[in-house]
């Protein structure tokens, strides 16, 4: 009985196969790289997207049930009064300290929820209370994904929106 020595089979002892097989693993090598990647980036904005909209959800939810609360408060004399419908956050050194979207959203939305009370209320008893609403906020520590944040309020303006301007520090 004679061996043969070659024990491979006829498309490896060709170059042109060994070169065929080595693109086609090395392409798929490739596009499964680029495919985790775009799907990272469809998935980081996808998450991003979600997030806005569960804060705005959270947002309207809450102006919902400040103003069913303020209606049912309210007198037939007052409903001529004006009330905040709407409370606005806004940061000014988000820039500086590199602070990212999502982050600034959590960070809106927890301070929104501090000022829950605010929505639906008169404005001259909310101009009562601004000592009260800058005192809840700066003596409160926010936690964002293992980072606490202490926010000093720089500019609160109370009208049938209520603006506050904050700025952020982050406590090591």
């Amino acid at each position: 009985m004679r061996r043969s020595r070659n024990v491979h089979p006829p498309q490896l002892r060709n170059k042109e196969w060994r070169r065929f097989f080595a693109g086609m693993f090395f392409g798929m090598i490739c596009g499964y790289l680029i495919f985790i990647f775009i799907n990272g980036e469809l998935q980081e904005q996808i998450t991003e997207e979600n997030i806005k909209l569960s804060n705005k959800l959270n947002e309207i939810e809450g102006k919902y049930e400040g103003l069913l609360n303020a209606e049912k408060e309210e007198d037939e004399e007052r409903t001529e009064g004006l009330t905040v419908q709407e409370v606005i956050v806004e940061f000014l050194n988000t820039k500086e300290l590199e602070v990212d979207k999502l982050t600034q959203h959590e960070l809106s939305s927890m301070v929104k929820d501090q000022l829950t009370s605010v929505t639906g209320r008169d404005i001259d008893e909310a101009a009562k209370q601004t000592q009260l609403m800058i005192s809840a906020i700066e003596n409160k520590t926010f936690v964002v994904d293992d980072f606490t944040y202490q926010l000093t309020v720089k500019q609160l303006i109370i009208a049938n929106k209520l603006r506050i301007r904050l700025s952020i520090s982050i406590e090591r």
